[in-house]
């Protein structure tokens, strides 16, 4: 039921041409709170089964500033510039995440295999008639998601071939053996 009901959601969305503008807000609301942040999101459709989820800015994450309306048409040059420029990209009839490489992993092992050295905060003295508090601030984890499933025999695969299918493994040999090691 859900599925169906999801179809027709990106099915609609698509006809009309539309995106839907959703609001998150906390699902409880604690005595300590009296104002909520709000979060908002974009949600568009897609050629396939999936929506993209993006947030988007709100009025307090902008600088004050004075939009001047668009002229009809910009100058002849600078479209032609704009126009070559949007010609000349490489146009990918979907996106694939497992295409896109951000070097965290690289950028996590870098960062945490060098030594960390921090003063150890030292506790502030109390007066005998303030209450204290007592409060965990620090929490340490490791965490690295799993690979689905082995990573296809490499002799088989041709580079094109790669792009056009879904790969089954998430990481790079280098992320592998990272991950290997923990």
């Amino acid at each position: 039921m859900n599925q169906h009901n999801f179809h027709a959601l990106c099915h609609s969305l698509r006809k009309r041409d539309w995106m839907l503008l959703a609001k998150r807000e906390p699902q409880s609301v604690g005595p300590s709170w009296s104002i909520t942040v709000n979060s908002y999101y974009v949600i568009i459709p897609s050629d396939s089964f999936t929506l993209l989820i993006k947030a988007i800015a709100v009025r307090e994450l902008l600088l004050p500033c004075n939009v001047p309306a668009l002229p009809a048409d910009p100058p002849e040059t600078a479209l032609s510039t704009i126009e070559s420029a949007l010609n000349s990209l490489e146009v990918e009839p979907r996106y694939n995440p497992l295409h896109v490489k951000s070097n965290l992993y690289k950028y996590l092992v870098s960062r945490f295999s060098r030594p960390q050295y921090r003063q150890q905060a030292q506790p502030k003295e109390h007066r005998p008639g303030e209450r204290h508090h007592s409060r965990q601030s620090k929490a340490k984890a490791t965490v690295a998601p799993l690979p689905l499933a082995p990573p296809p025999p490499k002799a088989f695969r041709s580079s094109a071939a790669r792009k056009d299918t879904c790969e089954l493994s998430l990481f790079s040999d280098e992320d592998s053996e990272f991950l290997g090691s923990m």
